[in-house]
């Protein structure tokens, strides 16, 4: 199963964005884009579909696979 963080840090490496680059983007506070990438926190949607716009993706494509 690929959890959150591995689909955010593909989308986000695919995107060719630093994390400081797409927490700007998102608007989401600092450190947050490493946390969810660490799996140091699970993120609310809230801030999935800020990320996901900010890569412009689709939200379903940073949710877990299995």
């Amino acid at each position: 199963m690929h959890k959150i963080s591995t689909q955010l840090r593909a989308a986000r490496e695919r995107a060719l964005l630093t994390q400081e680059e797409l927490t700007a983007r998102a608007e989401v506070q600092p450190l947050t884009i490493s946390r969810i990438e660490t799996d140091q926190v699970e993120p609310r949607y809230s801030t999935i579909r800020k990320v996901a716009r900010a890569l412009g993706v689709d939200s379903a494509e940073l949710l877990p696979k299995e």
